[in-house]
């Protein structure tokens, strides 16, 4: 782990989380990244960043030398050198991304004073250059004809001085930087992941360039296509065969990790909603998930061949056979249906 990963970030634990919390995190990591258990191509760099971040925490001196040097405020809480404004940035994530943890790359531009001209624009040369503008003639043409002196050389044709050429004079430089961003699982809509130190660098031209602020990534998710975030519950909509409603049995449906088999009940009074238990989105310690729920919804096939329609003419003729048991409001309606077919006695 390189001296800027931030070791609470890497195991996805709160600044205040006790030994016991952080034991937890770094098992669960452990094992979700161990290259025997992972085939990704990053999980074996992801498993020794983890395992990293646990002997830090496990070493009370290590650790403190890491947040001391993670600061540069005195310990009076004065500034102990200039430091720069934080930043808010978003970052975009799926919702499996956000359940099961996840790296991202992000780029960030610092503006850092020009290192050529020391942040002065110009750049002074040994010899006598010519003018940029006037080409050294000391003379510019004029837009109703004619010329006129050079404003640039004061019509001298020549410059030991000129706009430094890596800033174009501004004094100022965009570098760009990529840090890779180890998130942690459960994070929702609008919650916040700080690293300390790593907002990017505005530089001011004569000024001494200022420590970085904080940088906080606010968490925005992907709206998915199958699943909608109640809380921690997953709540999901899965298209079901009148007849397999009919007849119980399993059922496939997804989860956030692949997918699960959920049993139908043949009950006549089935339910149209199941609640898998901890198969919904984590909380920030990955200790407690909430539930799926599956909402099942009936389709009714759009066609029907002939030789299904023998096979349901058979099964008509059961069910009204015994319509009252079978289906109670069928066999009302059909007794609604013979009082109205019966002549009337007046």
């Amino acid at each position: 782990m390189s001296s800027c990963d931030d070791p609470f970030t890497v195991l996805g634990v709160r600044r205040e989380a006790s030994l016991d919390e952080v034991k937890r995190a770094y098992r669960r990591l452990a094992m979700q990244w161990h290259p025997d258990r992972n085939s990704s191509v990053a999980a074996e760099a992801e498993f020794r960043r983890v395992h990293a971040a646990y002997e830090l925490f496990l070493d009370p001196q290590r650790m403190a030398e890491w947040q001391q040097a993670q600061t540069t405020m005195t310990d009076a809480g004065e500034p102990a050198g200039t430091v720069g404004d934080d930043c808010v940035l978003p970052l975009d994530l799926t919702l499996e991304e956000a359940a099961l943890g996840c790296r991202k790359d992000i780029e960030l531009v610092d503006r850092v004073g020009c290192r050529r001209c020391c942040g002065s624009g110009k750049v002074q040369h040994d010899h006598l250059v010519p003018c940029p503008r006037c080409s050294g003639c000391g003379r510019v043409s004029r837009d109703r004809g004619g010329t006129s002196r050079c404003t640039v050389c004061a019509g001298r044709g020549y410059l030991r001085e000129t706009d430094c050429a890596d800033c174009a004079g501004s004094g100022y430089r965009q570098e760009t930087r990529k840090l890779t961003v180890t998130v942690p699982a459960g994070l929702v809509d609008g919650e916040r992941l700080r690293l300390a130190r790593q907002a990017p660098v505005s530089a001011t031209s004569g000024r001494e360039t200022p420590a970085a602020g904080d940088l906080y990534l606010e968490i925005s998710l992907a709206e998915h296509s199958l699943f909608v975030l109640h809380g921690r519950d997953l709540v999901c909509e899965v298209p079901v065969s009148v007849f397999r409603l009919l007849c119980g049995g399993q059922v496939e449906v997804p989860t956030l990790n692949g997918t699960a088999l959920l049993e139908l009940s043949s009950d006549p009074g089935r339910p149209f909603e199941y609640r898998l238990s901890g198969l919904g989105f984590p909380d920030r310690q990955g200790r407690h998930k909430g539930d799926l729920v599956v909402r099942l919804q009936t389709v009714v096939p759009d066609i029907v061949g002939a030789a299904d329609a023998v096979l349901l003419e058979r099964i008509e003729g059961r069910q009204a056979a015994d319509l009252a048991r079978r289906a109670p409001p069928l066999a009302a309606w059909d007794a609604q249906m013979r009082t109205r077919r019966q002549p009337s006695t007046r």
